[in-house]
């Protein structure tokens, strides 16, 4: 998920000998965005010009990856996860998502492993809003705790009249979700469960708590999930310690801008903490409770 440490994640998996990232870099948003026609930047919107499977597979493929020895590719793009905007625009017959990404790379590649980082969705949410308003997003917005109160509660508003028209999987997915408030994506069950229903045990959904605190021990359940061989304990140990973290808000924005109000925590807390059980129940893990107080 956006914000949630899967930059910072991904540097340390590529760094293993036998992961290699695609010429394209981390993320290629071809499923979710190219195929279709869509702007690879979720902000600016806009169309454009549609790319084929035989280009994809050749911006991806073995003749590209010179340079590169690692044996399974690692692809980053997060919005494999969540993103099937404008599915009713395409499907006006459906009342539902007729499908889920889940479905596409299953039908293409089922052996896939699906490794999911996230994080308490209320931190991930109040760090989504404020890290994606910069130029490179076609914004010159100056987001802070006060401007945050506006927005979150007119989209939690939004969300909620949804929900008493709609269930919440297509809630979740609607092409009307404000991509300046992503609320939606903190509702982690809705995808988590559409994934995990196709990939089962290939499968893994990491705690960016747990990373934070501990990366060593994470990273190797992540290599023996991928089935590589572990490295030297040594080496990982000093390659983590010799790289800053990828992505992070720096100390003097977060001093700026400003911490999440007591009262937005309290708010967001009470809308998420029923999908949080959810999901720690679907999981069988406590750890996504997030044990609000």
């Amino acid at each position: 998920m956006p914000k949630c440490g899967s930059t910072d994640l991904y540097s340390k998996l590529i760094w293993h000998p036998d992961l290699a990232k695609p010429p394209c870099g981390k993320e290629n948003h071809f499923w979710t965005r190219s195929r279709l026609g869509k702007s690879t930047n979720h902000l600016k919107g806009g169309e454009v010009k549609k790319q084929s499977f035989d280009s994809f597979l050749k911006q991806i493929g073995p003749a590209n990856m010179e340079g590169q020895t690692g044996s399974l590719l690692i692809d980053g793009t997060q919005s494999l996860l969540w993103d099937l905007l404008g599915w009713e625009a395409r499907y006006p017959q459906s009342s539902k998502p007729p499908y889920s990404n889940a479905e596409l790379i299953h039908l293409v590649a089922p052996m896939s492993k699906i490794i999911v980082i996230i994080r308490d969705p209320v931190e991930r949410l109040y760090s989504d809003y404020l890290y994606f308003n910069g130029d490179d997003y076609g914004l010159h917005e100056n987001r802070s705790a006060l401007s945050f109160d506006d927005a979150v509660r007119a989209e939690l508003g939004r969300f909620v009249g949804c929900l008493t028209k709609h269930n919440l999987r297509r809630c979740c997915y609607s092409s009307q979700n404000d991509p300046k408030m992503r609320l939606h994506l903190g509702v982690y069950i809705t995808y988590v469960r559409d994934w995990y229903q196709l990939f089962g045990e290939n499968m893994m959904v990491v705690s960016l708590e747990d990373y934070s605190k501990q990366p060593l021990p994470v990273l190797y359940r992540i290599y023996n999930f991928l089935q590589v061989p572990e490295p030297s304990r040594d080496d990982l140990s000093i390659y983590i310690k010799s790289t800053s973290k990828k992505n992070a808000r720096s100390k003097s924005d977060s001093t700026k801008r400003g911490a999440c109000w007591r009262r937005q925590e309290k708010l967001l807390q009470d809308f998420y903490q029923p999908y949080n059980l959810e999901l720690a129940e679907y999981l069988r893990d406590t750890r996504f409770l997030y044990n609000y107080k």
